[in-house]
C-alpha cells in the first residue's frame, strides 16, 4: 500500500442554518475582521448581513470589490485595506474568487513581498493571516484547501499560490447560502467540483482513502447536479457536501492534465472555469482510457457515468456543448495553448506520459467533438 500523509487543518462547520454560527468559531481574541467579498454575493445571499449582526460593527471591515478570476493586483488591494484596517482575520465569504482573495489578502498583509514571488515558491517572512471561509457556492473546495488561484495579467496566465499557512482555519459550509445562485452557476461550478473528483481520483498522487473521498463525491454530484440545477434544496445541499469533499480530495491529490488545459478558454474566451473544465472532460477520458497508467480507474469513471448517459451525454444535459468551436475556439488557437499548458507541474502528477502532441490530440478531438 502506497504511504500517505491526510491533514485536513480546517475545522468545518455543516449544515443550514450554520452561518448564525460564525461567532461562535471564530477565535475571540481575533480582533478586526477583514471581510473579502463581492458586491453581489453580499447583496443576494444575505450572509453579509447575518454574519455583521454577530460582531461589534466597529470590529468590522468589508472588501467588496472581488471580481471573477481575482487578479494579482486585485489581491494587493485587500491586503492593503487589512493593513490600513489593522485586522488580525481575514474572511473570505463567496465562491472560489472570494475565498481566493482573502487567501491572498491573508498572505501579503502579513508579508512585505510580491504574491507573484510567493508563488514561485519563494519563503514567506511572516506566517499568513487567519483565514475563516463561508462558501455561498458548490464548486472551488477553497473552503478546505492550501491553495488560492489568481490571474496574471501580464502574462496572461493562471497561477496557484500553495501553502499550508492559508488552509481556513474554520469554514462555515451552510447549503443554504448556495439557494441564491443562479441556475448556470449551480451548474458551472458543481462542474468544477466533478471534474476535482475525477483529477484527484485519477492523480498518481492520490492514494486508497483520497480515492474513497474523490469517488464518492463523484457519485454525489452525478445524483444530485440535474436536481440542484433546478433548484431543488435537497440536492443543492448534497452539491455543498460534494464540493467539500472534492476539495479535500485536491488538496492530498492536486488537479491534473484537465484543469490546466481548461485555463487558456477562460483566460481567453471567459468561459466560466468549471463549464471549460467540463467541455474538456470527454475528450480528456477519451486521451486516458487510451493513454493512461490507470486503465482500471478510468473504466471504472465510465461505468459510473453510464447511467447518467456517459460523460458527454452527462454534460450535455445540463445544456452545455462539448464542442469548442460552437465557443468561438479556433485550431489555430491550439498550439498557443499547448505551451501554457505543458509547463505546468499538474502535468507531472497526470498517470501518462503527456506530450505536447497530446495535449493537441485533446484539443482537437474536444474541437471536433467525437463523442
Amino acid at each position: 500500500m502506497k504511504n500517505f500523509i491526510f491533514n485536513v487543518p480546517t475545522k468545518v462547520v455543516f449544515g443550514n442554518g450554520r452561518i448564525n454560527e460564525v461567532k461562535a468559531h471564530v477565535p475571540h481574541d481575533a480582533g478586526n475582521i477583514l471581510i473579502v467579498t463581492d458586491k453581489n454575493v453580499a447583496q443576494k445571499s444575505g450572509a453579509l448581513d447575518r454574519i455583521v449582526s454577530q460582531f461589534n460593527r466597529e470590529a468590522i471591515h468589508v472588501f467588496d470589490a472581488v471580481e471573477e478570476n481575482p487578479s494579482l493586483g486585485l489581491i494587493k488591494k485587500a491586503a492593503a485595506v487589512a493593513r490600513e484596517k489593522n485586522v488580525g482575520i481575514v474572511m473570505g465569504l463567496g465562491g472560489g474568487s472570494s475565498m481566493d482573495t482573502a487567501k491572498g489578502c491573508a498572505v501579503l498583509a502579513a508579508n512585505i513581498g510580491e504574491m507573484s514571488d510567493y508563488i514561485k515558491g519563494k519563503p514567506l517572512e511572516n506566517n499568513p493571516l487567519p483565514v475563516v471561509c463561508v462558501p455561498t457556492s458548490s464548486g472551488s473546495g477553497s473552503e478546505v484547501t492550501p491553495y488560492a488561484v489568481f490571474t496574471n495579467h501580464e502574462n496572461r496566465a493562471k497561477e496557484c499560490l500553495s501553502h499550508p499557512g492559508i488552509f481556513p482555519r474554520v469554514s462555515i459550509v451552510d447549503p443554504g447560502l448556495t439557494f441564491s445562485m443562479p441556475k448556470p452557476v449551480v451548474i458551472n461550478t458543481g462542474l468544477d467540483a466533478l471534474t476535482h473528483a475525477v483529477e484527484a481520483y485519477l492523480s498518481t498522487e492520490s492514494y486508497a482513502l483520497n480515492d474513497l473521498l474523490a469517488f464518492h463525491a463523484i457519485e454525489t454530484i452525478l445524483k444530485h447536479l440535474s436536481a440542484a440545477s433546478q433548484k431543488d434544496r435537497d440536492a443543492m445541499s448534497h452539491m455543498s457536501y460534494a464540493a467539500m469533499l472534492a476539495g479535500i480530495a485536491i488538496t492530498h491529490a492536486g488537479t491534473i492534465l484537465l484543469h490546466i488545459m481548461a485555463y487558456p478558454l477562460t483566460i481567453f474566451h471567459k468561459i466560466p472555469h468549471g463549464k471549460a473544465n467540463a467541455i474538456l472532460l470527454p475528450a480528456f477520458l477519451a486521451y486516458m482510457k487510451k493513454n493512461s497508467f490507470v486503465k482500471e480507474k478510468v473504466a471504472r469513471l465510465e461505468t459510473i457515468f453510464e447511467p447518467v448517459g456517459g460523460v458527454k451525454g452527462f454534460v450535455n444535459s445540463l445544456g452545455i456543448s462539448t464542442r469548442l468551436s460552437d465557443y468561438g475556439i479556433e485550431q489555430s488557437q491550439f498550439p498557443g495553448f499547448v505551451q501554457m499548458t505543458i509547463v505546468k507541474d499538474d502535468v507531472a502528477i497526470t498517470p501518462a506520459d503527456v506530450t505536447e502532441a497530446g495535449i493537441l490530440s485533446i484539443y482537437r478531438w474536444a474541437c471536433e467533438d467525437r463523442g
